[in-house]
């Protein structure tokens, strides 16, 4: 994708700017000093917490399947990437995998695709199971949910919530976006909720400018 018009950020003067306020407050939450952001190509490894995290018990890897077509990664601010697809682009804040938000979909205009598959292992005899309220649970060969993913959620860029939702297609995870003619793109999928609501559950963009200004930290330096 080499057409700036359809990005989240602004280039220029050799800095990038995230103009987008929802984007901005994700990306400067609690940033990890631990590692550097995954690749989008990389498997997400989640382990049966119940079981006490331990070597040998099972796990599930997700993968998001289109993540081989993604372009380059370019560097944003508070050491996140940017990886542009056709008309959404993959952010990969920079978290641990114990702070969440590992990877994030924003979908830039109206011909963004609406569904995301995720690459789905399971050990033997598991499945996928979709709950009634949206979340997902890992389900072993006893029948026994094991492992939880949480209801998927979505922003628009005025705030507004944009429904979306997951469902099992021949044994791989998949997020549907329920977009209509009055969402208004770009559309953030499934944004850490810590970094983006006050404790009494307000969004903390609620008293941003619609443009911010960003101070030094904001900005990273260096070629688009």
């Amino acid at each position: 994708m080499n057409d700036n018009r359809r990005r989240t950020f602004e280039t220029g003067g050799g800095g990038i700017e995230v103009v987008s306020p929802l984007v901005r407050a994700v990306l400067s939450y609690a940033p990890c000093d631990e590692r550097e952001p995954m690749l989008p190509t990389e498997w997400i490894e989640l382990s049966d917490e119940v079981a006490g995290l331990v070597d040998d018990e099972p796990s599930v890897r997700l993968r998001l399947s289109c993540a081989q077509q993604l372009g380059r990664g370019v560097p944003g601010p508070f050491g996140s990437m940017f990886y542009p697809g056709d008309h959404f682009e993959v952010i990969v804040p920079w978290r641990s995998a114990e702070q969440g938000a590992l990877l994030m979909i924003n979908m830039l205009d109206a011909s963004a695709p609406s569904r995301f598959e995720f690459d789905t292992e399971l050990p033997a005899g598991w499945s996928v199971r979709v709950e009634r309220d949206g979340s997902v649970s890992m389900v072993d060969d006893h029948g026994v949910p094991r492992i939880f993913i949480g209801a998927t959620w979505a922003l628009d860029s005025r705030s507004a919530r944009v429904g979306t939702r997951y469902t099992c297609e021949q044994g791989r995870l998949v997020q549907n976006i329920d977009v209509c003619v009055e969402t208004s793109f770009p559309v953030l999928v499934d944004p850490d909720p810590d970094a983006i609501f006050t404790p009494d559950g307000f969004l903390v963009t609620d008293t941003w400018e619609p443009r911010l200004i960003p101070d030094e930290t904001d900005i990273v330096v260096g070629d688009a």
